[in-house]
């Protein structure tokens, strides 16, 4: 199960990447990065955290198998 400790202890980058999935529910690492600024390898170890923790899952892009969409699927609180 999710603590809320450990929410917490996430990097800044991987809590910004949270509240932008929290708001657009499905994005691509791409998005992420266009939307953010954020390095690609800011953005891929932030979803790491967040796929680590439960909070977001990647699933392959139905037209593109090359691409892959973060989804949102638990809130922490």
């Amino acid at each position: 199960m999710f603590a809320r400790r450990s929410f917490l202890a996430l990097p800044p980058s991987a809590k910004f990447l949270y509240v932008l999935l929290k708001a657009r529910r499905r994005m691509s690492r791409q998005e992420l990065i266009d939307e953010t600024f954020l390095p690609p390898r800011t953005v891929n170890y932030g979803l790491s955290r967040l796929k680590d923790l439960g909070l977001v899952k990647d699933e392959v892009h139905s037209d593109d198998s090359r691409m892959v969409i973060y989804e949102l699927l638990t809130a922490p609180f």
